[in-house]
């Protein structure tokens, strides 16, 4: 599944992109890629809130796949085509909140992510209220992004007993 994934995103990051302008968007896919391998690191040494689950590769292929590729694909296929007026903007959000989110619940329904430690796929959904915002807070303020994204991660991280 994971394969597959990684296929239709490159697919779609082909058509969808900005490629002309591709580096206007790699500082905030590597935001998005350091931000996943962090939550990797943390919840290795201590536990995970949801876990990827392996299918051809082995877990840390399917975190490499994810963090490298799909994440941060994802992330320059949202900020090539944000619209500049805000009513417009307001519904691209929304379109990608659903789209990430019922992506998520499907994965979940067909066991290719499971949830531990009182994480549910209602904790993804504010995950994801707040993800995009952040992506696109970061790519126009990078130093507010990477302050308010400290705060966001001490909130979760006090809320599931990590600190």
């Amino acid at each position: 599944m994971h394969c597959i994934l990684v296929i239709l995103v490159i697919i779609f990051a082909y058509f969808k992109g900005d490629w002309h302008n591709w580096e206007r968007y790699y500082p905030s896919m590597l935001y998005i890629s350091v931000a996943s391998f962090i939550y990797e690191f943390i919840s290795h040494s201590h536990f995970h809130l949801w876990e990827l689950e392996k299918g051809l590769l082995n877990l840390m292929g399917v975190h490499l796949l994810h963090n490298i590729l799909i994440n941060p694909l994802i992330g320059f296929m949202f900020l090539s085509n944000i619209p500049s007026r805000l009513k417009k903007q307001i519904f691209y959000y929304a379109k990608w909140m659903v789209l990430f989110w019922a992506a998520e619940w499907l994965a979940n329904r067909f066991s290719f992510i499971s949830y531990h430690n009182g994480w549910n796929i209602w904790w993804s959904f504010l995950f994801v209220i707040i993800m995009f915002p952040m992506i696109h807070l970061h790519y126009v303020h990078k130093l507010r992004a990477l302050i308010l994204s400290v705060i966001i991660a001490a909130i979760y991280l006090y809320l599931f007993d990590y600190l």
